[in-house]
């Protein structure tokens, strides 16, 4: 791998800051890294008194970034309040199409009332209150360990259905070569590039259970990989470097290399093909599962279009199973079922209530619905 490859890899980086003291902290940064400044209080004051000019002058901000990003390949930087949860869907889309890292840097104190939870997005503390900024520092002892660990972009795969006329392009799993159809990673490198078949394999998600260690389906999960299975990716074989969990792309190799979890799982409560994600666990990578509603870290099984994300303890749960308290076997269910059904949302076992929105199991001939980890604590596969 040619030097000058790698450093084609590597992606451009949105910091975003937010909170009140973000404007000192956004024009030190910019100063030092000489990235261009895009200051979202300075386009509201231009704009015509409106109660959305709060997200009309985060458009326009987007939409310069979006020049220097994809058509300059440049890093920006965005002074923004950023205080609505779709602002921030609408930042991971502008990274996700111009490959880019998105780090939020969170100024304190925080703005206030507009404040939310930010998931599965590199999220780094500054309090100027505490101390003086120093931007040098900061980029140094923060910013550089983060870029590090991002190891240029996550490979997110996409599907497409189609041929490719006398291919020579090989599968990265069997390294035969691709006739389509097939999985691609969306940004077009050819770094991973699969079969069909190679990316969902194993494709029964119940030898999935069997064969996973519990070391990786677990809530805050550990790289306990063998020796004999680690494997190092092409930007550490070329920096001369063993296998690393600090590197998303090693830990991804291991995987497919031992056969641990599918790299692509089609999954009944999902229209999309979501993509197993491994993150290092010091990258501190939280997501909320759309399954179960819990926090997780580190691993999850991702649908980068729609921010659904799923445990992988959650894609592992039995579809049916039986339970002590039930004479019937119960179902695993995902959705809501009809309105009049919402008045009975509490669950079977406990008696306590249960959030319609999550995962739970149902027993149609009881039309009776227990929580999740209600089940899993007393149940028995069917």
């Amino acid at each position: 791998m040619e030097k000058q490859e790698v450093e084609q890899l590597d992606a451009p980086i949105i910091l975003a800051v937010k909170g009140q003291t973000r404007n000192t902290v956004a024009y030190k940064l910019a100063k030092h890294l000489k990235y261009p400044l895009i200051d979202q209080d300075e386009i509201t004051p231009f704009l015509q008194n409106s109660k959305h000019l709060n997200n009309i002058s985060f458009e326009i901000s987007l939409s310069i970034a979006s020049i220097q990003l994809k058509e300059l390949k440049l890093s920006v930087i965005i002074s923004t309040p950023l205080s609505q949860k779709t602002q921030l869907d609408n930042l991971k889309k502008q990274a996700k199409s111009a490959g880019a890292l998105l780090v939020i840097i969170q100024c304190l104190p925080k703005d206030g009332s507009n404040d939310f939870n930010i998931e599965g997005v590199p999220r780094l503390i500054v309090d100027p209150r505490k101390q003086t900024f120093v931007a040098e520092e900061f980029v140094s002892d923060e910013l550089d360990k983060v870029r590090k660990r991002s190891y240029r972009h996550l490979h997110p795969l996409i599907f497409k259905n189609k041929l490719i006329p006398e291919s020579e392009v090989k599968c990265s799993r069997c390294q035969e070569t691709i006739p389509g159809p097939y999985y691609q990673c969306f940004l077009g490198c050819d770094e991973y590039i699969f079969h069909k078949a190679c990316g969902e394999l194993p494709g029964d998600l119940e030898q999935v259970g069997e064969n996973c260690p519990k070391y990786l389906r677990v809530t805050e999960p550990e790289y306990l990989f063998p020796e004999n299975l680690r494997s190092n990716c092409k930007i550490c074989k070329y920096k001369g470097t063993e296998f690393s969990d600090g590197c998303h792309d090693c830990l991804f190799q291991t995987n497919m290399k031992g056969g641990f979890l599918p790299i692509i799982v089609n999954h009944e409560s999902h229209a999309h093909p979501l993509n197993l994600l491994m993150m290092p666990l010091s990258y501190n990578y939280e997501f909320r599962c759309s399954g179960c509603g819990d926090f997780g870290h580190s691993i999850s099984y991702r649908c980068y279009d729609c921010n659904f994300n799923l445990h992988v303890s959650c894609i592992l749960l039995p579809r049916t199973v039986s339970y002590n308290y039930d004479k019937h076997p119960l179902r695993l269910t995902y959705d809501s079922l009809e309105q009049s059904y919402l008045e009975k949302s509490y669950c079977e076992a406990c008696k306590e209530e249960r959030n319609p929105e999550h995962w739970f199991y149902y027993c149609p001939a009881c039309e009776s619905s227990t929580h999740l980890n209600c089940v899993t604590n007393q149940s028995t596969r069917s």
